[in-house]
């Protein structure tokens, strides 16, 4: 069966789309910044996550391109379609629940106990780490491209001594630099331990498990590693910002001096 990962905006409105989503009908239950979807005898499982992102269990890929279209009037600052970042899984049943890579497929296997395959709470346990690391690719993505558009700037400064940018191009490469570091900043409180498993103890542990195979804290110190070198890049070009402005100045006082000077010569030639 088919286990899907996406992150396809900034955040969704779950009050909103649990109204939607009961009038068609489905059967729906909000947990703690998560919504649960799904339907009366029906083998599939949706949680749908404040922060933009979806887990589907047992959807077919078509059925979850019609579920990003729907969501789509729900979302805040919904990603374009060539920007949605997506992970897709394999899920079956086994002895013992589990995550591992295939040998041939490009996908990996999430095997789940014959007794606990209709548990929702074990399915949660595993989507949070799920939607963790979609979360994580769609960053990674992101601050990588802002990354890769400044990274001529060191070189370029190394080599002449200066930005060959105008101070308005500056201003807006520091603003894009400041939004992909503030909202990492802002939305990191999703790479921790969710608060769900306060409640939900006996069910951290398969949490534990998706996060330590995702890689997901060495991913974090990654993310936070490209974070120090935009603030690099922020302050170098806040620098030479302020160097353009302090230039500047010195220029105006310069030239008011040589006017004073002028009509002081004129003044004492005049009289």
């Amino acid at each position: 069966m088919r286990c899907a990962s996406y992150c396809t905006a900034g955040g969704y409105k779950l009050a909103a789309m649990a109204d939607f989503f009961k009038a068609k009908p489905h059967v729906t239950q909000l947990y703690r910044n998560v919504l649960h979807l799904t339907k009366k005898d029906q083998p599939w499982d949706v949680f749908l996550f404040n922060n933009g992102c979806f887990i589907a269990w047992g959807l077919r890929k078509v059925q979850e391109e019609q579920l990003i279209n729907q969501l789509r009037a729900f979302s805040a600052d919904p990603f374009p379609l060539a920007e949605i970042e997506s992970d897709r899984f394999i899920y079956k049943i086994g002895s013992e629940t589990k995550i591992r890579p295939h040998q041939r497929l490009n996908a990996d296997v999430i095997t789940m106990n014959a007794e606990e395959v209709s548990n929702v709470q074990l399915k949660l346990a595993i989507s949070y780490g799920l939607a963790q690391s979609v979360k994580l690719q769609s960053y990674e993505a992101s601050i990588e491209k802002t990354v890769k558009n400044n990274q001529s700037i060191p070189v370029e400064l190394a080599k002449t001594g200066k930005i060959a940018l105008s101070r308005k191009l500056i201003s807006k490469r520091i603003g894009e630099i400041f939004l992909e570091r503030s909202s990492v900043n802002l939305t990191g409180e999703y790479f921790d331990v969710p608060e769900y498993f306060w409640q939900y103890s006996n069910m951290e542990a398969y949490y534990v498990m998706t996060e330590q195979f995702l890689d997901i804290p060495k991913r974090v110190a990654a993310l936070n590693h490209k974070l120090d070198v935009l603030h690099e890049t922020f302050d170098m070009l806040n620098n030479q910002l302020q160097h353009r402005h302090s230039s500047m100045l010195e220029f105006i006082i310069i030239l008011l001096i040589f006017i004073e000077i002028v009509l002081s010569i004129f003044h004492i030639n005049l009289f």
